[in-house]
């Protein structure tokens, strides 16, 4: 596997040591452990205090990671990041667009925390962060198991409430979600499919056994599946799918098998959603433009907004927010466009748009064939929602997530210079001991 990430810096573990990121790091991960897992246990007046502590910590943290270990491809990653806000206040100059402070920090939250992990994954408590996401996994299955079950946007078609796991197996309830709300439950499944990441990350890192790794990763998909988000599944299926591409372990016919078997299957869930959907709302004359829970209208209807605008808007976006919009597929209900990639044109215009996946995508190839896989989740699920990247909380933890990653791949790097500098070793002892028997040379 590729290993390319070394032009970040991140590989130098023991050259500069930062007392205040290692004494900070282990602090900033429970808290997010914490507040994604029990966002709906919190009480209402913690809620913002705690999110403040993790998106301003966590960036101010990134600032100081990014001077503290110079090095030129994370300053430009950091300038590239950096151009959002400056888009959004010259927009807001220009054009009169309302900014919104605390939601460029959420917005741009988990970018700062990437560019940390990408400087000082040899800081982050890797073996706490795995056994973290066990218990997360482990607690969130246990809540689940005990919540009655949950109708989502006007779903009926059951009279009696039952628990979460039998409406979800037998009925059409979802399992109730545990983060964002009522209102959001699609974050929980976000969640999820993060908190699986990181057990992932971990087994492959060397931190869990593999039978802890299948049965948690087990669990993480029994939810997935069960609270009926299909974007969090294609996710999920996206990210183990391109782990398997890449295997060596699988032959390219037995791949093709896959990958076929793959789209069926996603092609069998996508109908049978639909079908449900229909049933449930009682739908006799479904259109075309209702499909996918009426996004496919609903895209259409953004496109034909941002064409409708003058440059100036196409070019700097309408500023945070301004994608939640009354859609007359949803009846005139505001909603998002559901597409990460329209909402970045909406809220950020051309500039913004190429800015925000332009750093994505460098912290993807950054990372090679790990990353790929990593981010493929991150990309496939911009197309058919309100992606991870969207999403604050899951968004932070799929970087740490990808903080397990990192550190893998140093590891890995540290063991393969410690072999070539012991092969060096040995062919200069071999060298001196050759010339030794030769005339008496040494």
């Amino acid at each position: 596997m590729a290993v390319s990430y070394a032009g970040t810096g991140a590989g130098r573990g023991g050259s500069t040591r930062i007392d205040l990121v290692e004494l900070a790091m282990p602090v900033f991960v429970v808290l997010n452990f914490f507040y994604g897992a029990f966002y709906n246990s919190l009480p209402e007046g913690l809620l913002t205090p705690i999110a403040a502590a993790l998106f301003g910590g966590q960036t101010m943290l990134a600032g100081i990671s990014v001077l503290a270990r110079p090095n030129w491809w994370r300053w430009r990653l950091f300038f590239i990041i950096t151009v959002l806000p400056f888009v959004w206040m010259t927009a807001h100059l220009v054009l009169q667009q309302e900014i919104d402070f605390p939601q460029m920090l959420r917005y741009l939250g988990g970018f700062y925390l990437g560019v940390l992990v990408l400087g000082h994954a040899d800081r982050f408590p890797v073996r706490m962060i795995a056994w973290l996401a066990c218990g997360a996994i482990f607690w969130v299955m246990f809540w689940s198991f005990t919540q009655p079950l949950y109708l989502h946007a006007g779903e009926t078609g059951v009279t009696e409430p039952v628990p979460g796991w039998w409406a979800s197996l037998f009925g059409n309830g979802r399992l109730a979600p545990y983060h964002g709300g009522f209102d959001n439950p699609h974050s929980s499944g976000y969640m999820t499919l993060a908190f699986m990441m990181v057990v992932h990350q971990s087994w492959l890192a060397g931190l869990l056994r593999w039978q802890v790794m299948v049965g948690f990763v087990g669990l993480a998909m029994l939810y997935i599946i069960g609270c009926f988000s299909t974007q969090v599944l294609v996710g999920a299926v996206a990210y183990f799918g391109a782990y398997g591409m890449f295997t060596r372990r699988i032959s390219k016919p037995l791949k093709v098998i896959v990958v076929a078997a793959g789209i069926g299957g996603m092609l069998f869930i996508i109908v049978e959603n639909e079908q449900r959907k229909a049933e449930v709302r009682v739908d006799t004359n479904v259109k075309i433009e209702e499909l996918g829970s009426g996004r496919l209208g609903t895209w259409i209807e953004r496109v034909e907004i941002i064409s409708a605008r003058p440059a100036s808007e196409i070019w700097l976006g309408t500023g945070i927010g301004s994608d939640n919009m009354s859609s007359i597929i949803w009846r005139l209900k505001e909603t998002t466009s559901h597409n990460t990639y329209l909402t970045m044109l909406i809220e950020n215009g051309i500039i913004g748009f190429f800015a925000y996946w332009g750093a994505l995508i460098m912290m993807m190839m950054a990372l090679g064939r790990t990353g790929i896989c990593l981010f493929a989740p991150v990309f496939v699920t911009g197309m058919i929602g309100n992606g991870i990247s969207l999403r604050p909380m899951p968004f932070m933890m799929f970087f740490i997530a990808v903080s397990i990653a990192v550190w893998a791949m140093m590891q890995q790097a540290q063991r393969a210079q410690a072999r070539a500098a012991q092969a060096k070793s040995r062919r200069r002892q071999q060298m001196e001991e050759a010339l030794a028997d030769r005339d008496g040379w040494i």
